[in-house]
């Protein structure tokens, strides 16, 4: 039996604040990661900063690795760099028995390979490739999976005969966070139309490719509403995967969630275990997987200190040293983050206050209505979780994009 905290797959802890974890822990004394004090590491190491945890990356990844085994299938899990590709999170992920890395264009293979991933731990899983980039995977020979007849012509040109590869399929349901349409993949810009599948294979086997997988990604943050489309997509992917004789594996992509705020209900690991043991290990081969934000995101805390708290227009204004091109998911997706106190994660609130960045967009707005004892200029907050698509997609916008980092743990 699976034993995970049945809303996000992290390990459960006694009773606290509801983004408590076994590492980031809310004390008398402040926030500590990993039992590192979070505010006394803001002061020596300067803000803003993003700090994640080891441990937390190690039991996520093991947690991935017991459902699949709970589901009766071999597990090969590719680590989703693009989630966040710092030095420290890759060494990590590198050190765990087993676990690869998905990339998602050839520079985030070349950053795979110079980081000590040999070529067969590495994935390579993109569309709307163009001849450069074809040159370059080619030239890295690493696993690739292709969803487009353009690609198969032109890789297939530039391989030798037998190279094998995985095929992509639109997953044909709708699911991600909170219904994002831009962050459900099924409908979009991604794969072979399940009904192509005879026609792939035909124009995989013309230019000399051998077809050995099968790949779907449903959506971004799958919530446990999202079960029933998860059932639907794998039952059609085995339905697929039996129609291709050879077949050694299938990949059930990414999407599996964080929680963000406290409202929110990731897709349990539990429950996708059971749509795994269900639908796919009865085909006999090995499941992989593309966690990216499970992974990372409960893993990072960004550390800001406070420079402006002022009361105008009827709103408490807290203004930090750190503005949205360090984390564009609110301003992009819409997707919150939690503000905490640092250094007083424990105390009474005294109402709810505009937290903002300092770049110039009036967008720039962490939480209008965050939950705080009342903030003091010159003190720590911490925005969380901050460990998935935050520095990898931070910008130079207002070049405002300065930050630095730290692996704890």
């Amino acid at each position: 039996m699976l034993h995970t905290d049945d809303v996000d797959g992290i390990a459960p802890t006694d009773h606290g604040p509801w983004w408590q974890s076994p590492s980031l822990r809310a004390g008398a004394g402040g926030l500590t990661l990993d039992g590192v004090d979070l505010v006394a590491l803001a002061r020596a190491q300067g803000t803003p900063l993003f700090a994640s945890s080891a441990p937390t990356i190690r039991r996520q990844l093991g947690l991935l690795d017991a459902a699949l085994r709970a589901a009766g299938v071999e597990p090969r899990i590719q680590y989703a760099m693009k989630a966040n590709r710092s030095p420290g999170v890759l060494a990590t992920v590198r050190g765990v028995p087993g676990v690869g890395v998905d990339t998602c264009s050839p520079a985030e293979v070349e950053l795979a390979l110079h980081s000590g991933f040999s070529p067969e731990r590495v994935s390579f899983n993109a569309g709307m490739l163009s001849d450069g980039d074809l040159d370059r995977v080619a030239a890295a020979g690493v696993p690739c999976i292709l969803d487009s007849f353009s690609s198969l012509r032109r890789y297939g040109a530039r391989v030798p005969a037998g190279t094998p590869v995985g095929l992509r399929f639109d997953p044909q349901v709708q699911v991600g966070y909170r219904a994002r349409q831009h962050l459900a993949y099924g409908g979009a810009k991604f794969g072979f139309e399940p009904q192509a599948l005879p026609d792939a294979l035909a124009a995989a086997r013309a230019t000399g490719l051998e077809v050995q997988g099968l790949h779907v990604h449903l959506g971004w943050g799958l919530g446990q509403d999202a079960a029933p489309a998860v059932d639907e997509a794998y039952a059609r992917l085995a339905g697929l995967a039996r129609q291709v004789p050879g077949l050694r594996w299938v990949n059930v992509g990414g999407g599996l969630g964080a929680r963000f705020c406290e409202r929110d209900r990731p897709l349990s690991l539990e429950r996708w275990s059971q749509a795994v043991r269900t639908h796919l290990a009865p085909l006999g081969l090995p499941v992989a997987c593309e966690p990216g934000t499970v992974v990372a995101a409960p893993a990072g805390v960004l550390l800001v200190t406070v420079n402006t708290v002022e009361r105008r227009r009827g709103l408490t204004w807290v203004g930090v040293d750190a503005g949205h091109p360090l984390n564009p998911c609110p301003a992009l997706y819409g997707i919150p983050i939690t503000v905490v106190a640092a250094e007083r994660p424990l105390a009474p609130t005294e109402g709810d206050f505009a937290v903002v960045g300092h770049v110039n967009e009036a967008g720039d707005v962490w939480d209008a209505r965050a939950a705080l004892p009342l903030p003091r200029e010159g003190e720590v907050l911490a925005l969380l979780p901050a460990g998935a698509y935050t520095t990898s997609m931070a910008s130079r916008h207002c070049l405002r994009g300065d930050f630095r980092e730290v692996l704890v743990g």
